[in-house]
């Protein structure tokens, strides 16, 4: 039997030093968001709010799972479209494990789905192009939810317009073969190997975000954004009226959303901090007390982002495990 060559061995262990730094980054910004909710519980008793709701909470795992199994669908449907055919088990192990790291800065650590889809055949690039078009019809889908709550968030179409030339540029860049010869050009003399080919890879990854844009990827892109979408915002309503408040269930449906995208363009690892911020601002100004607000924008963290992160760490063990089972 031939032994692994070292360049694989020490490839190898650079990713999985990678996966260990993310994973403590994440368990790190955990303990921080404990102290955290320790520490805003005594004024205002955030924790005794949350028992009140407990059941509805555990009932809203149902709808958020389903969520996952609805971008699954797509991501699988646009590698189907390219010729690949993902192991239905261990396709969505792989697509789990990224919301492990999905409070990561700029929601990179998704990316070590790369490390389990390379080894069904999946060129990293490939990976990266359909990742990059899933996150950017994600920015549409929320942007487009979040109009429901232009009435509490007067700056909206400022960051509308953030959003839409975000998009519009990256999809542009994409879109325009001259642009990526003149870069493919400079990548090729850049100063060092390494260098040459980390532009090379994201310029592959451009190629491949490319032969997404067409109408068929885009309108199924974005009908399985709405719909997980708008089962999570539904989620969010259903907590609110579970604690009592009394808001227009139109412009509820608006709000988590909104946050959503106030947390991602605040740059925050995760918007961890800045979307239950904004949350509370705007519950705010439909005359929701503090302490409620608080405690309704905790407890749709908790059944999003946090068991998103179970879920994925769930997944990503799983993973890990096949992959040492396979190379003994």
């Amino acid at each position: 039997m031939d032994s692994p060559s070292p360049s694989g061995i020490n490839g190898a262990a650079t990713s999985r030093h990678r996966l260990d730094y993310l994973v403590g980054f994440v368990v790190l910004l955990c303990g921080g968001y404990i102290a955290a909710l320790v520490w805003v519980d005594h004024g205002n008793g955030t924790f005794s709010r949350l028992s009140d709701v407990w059941h509805l909470m555990l009932l809203a795992i149902v709808p958020v799972s389903l969520t996952y199994l609805f971008r699954y669908w797509r991501w699988q449907w646009l590698l189907r479209r390219k010729g690949h055919r993902v192991p239905m088990g261990r396709g969505l192990a792989g697509y789990l494990a990224g919301f492990a790291l999905t409070a990561t800065p700029g929601k990179a650590g998704e990316l070590m789905r790369i490390r389990y889809f390379a080894r069904m055949g999946i060129p990293a690039e490939r990976t990266l192009g359909v990742f990059v078009f899933e996150r950017a019809s994600d920015l549409l889908v929320i942007l487009s939810l979040s109009l429901l709550a232009a009435s509490i968030f007067p700056t909206l179409g400022a960051l509308a317009a953030i959003v839409l030339g975000f998009v519009c540029a990256l999809f542009g860049a994409a879109a325009w073969p001259a642009l990526l010869d003149n870069l493919k050009s400079v990548a090729a003399r850049l100063p060092g190997r390494w260098l040459r080919r980390l532009a090379h890879f994201f310029l592959a990854a451009a190629l491949e975000l490319r032969s997404c844009l067409d109408l068929p990827a885009f309108a199924q892109s974005m009908l399985a954004g709405f719909i997980a979408w708008g089962l999570t915002s539904a989620v969010f309503v259903s907590l609110c009226v579970g604690m009592g408040l009394q808001l227009d269930p139109m412009v509820a449906l608006g709000i988590y959303p909104l946050a959503m995208l106030i947390g991602a363009l605040s740059f925050v690892p995760g918007g961890v901090g800045s979307t239950e911020l904004a949350i509370v601002l705007m519950l705010n100004r439909l005359g929701i007390s503090t302490a409620d607000a608080i405690a309704v924008a905790v407890a749709a963290r908790l059944v999003t982002l946090w068991y998103a992160i179970l879920v994925g760490a769930v997944s990503m063990l799983a993973a890990e495990f096949a992959i040492r089972k396979s190379t003994r």
